[in-house]
């Protein structure tokens, strides 16, 4: 079949929306017909080079549709299903599947990267030459084949917009603060950044009973919209933000700092708004190269904790479940992050809208 999606073949792009052939599903895989996709910054690190992907490629790695067809040996998804794609798949054998570490699947992660589907190959083709699946189900476009265990079925209730996004930076900013963060009632908490992913984390210091959430973002615009998703303070980033956090917390510092932008910099300087005893959450993802210094004699005095956290930082499948349910019980306002819609033949105007960093989050509806 012939399907439109948004393919990158350099980095650097251009990045351009073209027609392109789909094969059929095979073993253990499913055709879905895609109802939203989101727009997210690590798509842009792909297409800039900051973080690798395999070229050429279809792009997208948020999206949420209907299953329209099915391969052979399907046990768990049937056509008609409405599904959102989780791109940490994990094999449920590995070391870190039996520990509940499913989101660290090392056999999901690589395969993931390859470009490949679990064969070793792809569905997708542009003049007989395949494309490759970004992160295993490349969301941009109409429709899409993926691996079974890439579908988490979602409730008919929760609008594909909505799907999408939590399943992956709704799922990214909530898992920092509920799972890394272990955020408590009462606790006062920074999140630097009010991206999708630090604005869905400021959503989950609420559902975790945060007494203050002080969101910190460059743009002015954000303030609002924050403050829309549960922050209870706004602060202007730049000089005087560690200052102003260290006022509202009689000179402490918080409870738990996320950083939600991924600037070794700002790192390390949020790491002295941490109150003793805190947790520095680092959920931003710099380039590869880039480090970070720490004064480690301080952390040891302090009994500073810095924490990474992946993905959802658990399981991925319960945490779409989870958050799906969340959103159903007016918990998790995700429908009011979103600013932008646009057709796929618009895709570069989400993109830009994007790197404004004043929207909240751009999607991609389909027909």
């Amino acid at each position: 079949m012939k399907t439109l999606a948004v393919t990158l073949d350099s980095v650097g792009g251009p990045v351009q929306v073209e027609t392109l052939d789909l094969n059929e599903p095979l073993d253990g895989e499913v055709l879905v017909k895609m109802g939203a996709s989101g727009i997210c910054h690590s798509d842009q690190h792909a297409i800039t080079g900051q973080h690798g992907a395999e070229l050429p490629c279809v792009l997208g790695h948020e999206g949420a549709g209907e299953v329209v067809a099915v391969g052979p040996d399907v046990n768990t998804i049937r056509v008609g299903d409405r599904v959102a794609l989780n791109w940490v798949p994990s094999c449920g054998l590995c070391f870190y599947c039996i520990r509940e570490q499913k989101h660290l699947c090392s056999e999901g992660t690589q395969r993931i990267w390859s470009g490949y589907l679990a064969d070793g190959t792809s569905r997708i083709t542009r003049n007989g030459e395949p494309i490759l699946h970004y992160c295993g189900i490349s969301t941009w476009s109409e429709h899409m084949v993926v691996s079974e265990v890439s579908c988490r079925p979602i409730p008919d209730s929760v609008p594909f917009e909505v799907a999408a996004l939590i399943g992956c930076g709704v799922a990214t900013g909530v898992g920092a603060a509920l799972h890394r963060g272990e955020i408590s009632e009462g606790d006062t908490v920074v999140v630097v950044g009010a991206g999708g992913v630090g604005l869905s984390a400021v959503m989950g210091a609420r559902m975790a009973g945060a007494e203050k959430v002080i969101a910190v973002d460059r743009a002015p615009e954000k303030k609002y919209l924050s403050s829309d998703l549960g922050a209870t303070d706004f602060i202007i980033a730049g000089d005087g933000a560690i200052d102003a956090v260290l006022s509202v917390t009689d000179g402490r510092g918080a409870d738990v700092v996320i950083e939600a932008i991924g600037s070794t910099s700002l790192q390390q300087e949020w790491l002295t708004a941490v109150r003793p005893g805190g947790t520095l959450v680092l959920v931003g993802v710099p380039s590869a190269s880039d480090l970070t210094s720490f004064v480690s004699a301080d952390l040891i005095r302090s009994e500073k904790t810095i924490k990474g956290s992946y993905y959802a930082a658990t399981d991925a499948g319960r945490a779409i479940d989870e958050l799906c349910a969340a959103y159903l019980d007016g918990l998790l306002p995700v429908d009011r992050l979103i600013s932008k819609r646009v057709p796929i033949k618009n895709v570069q105007e989400a993109i830009d809208a994007m790197l404004t960093g004043t929207e909240g989050r751009s999607v991609i509806i389909y027909d």
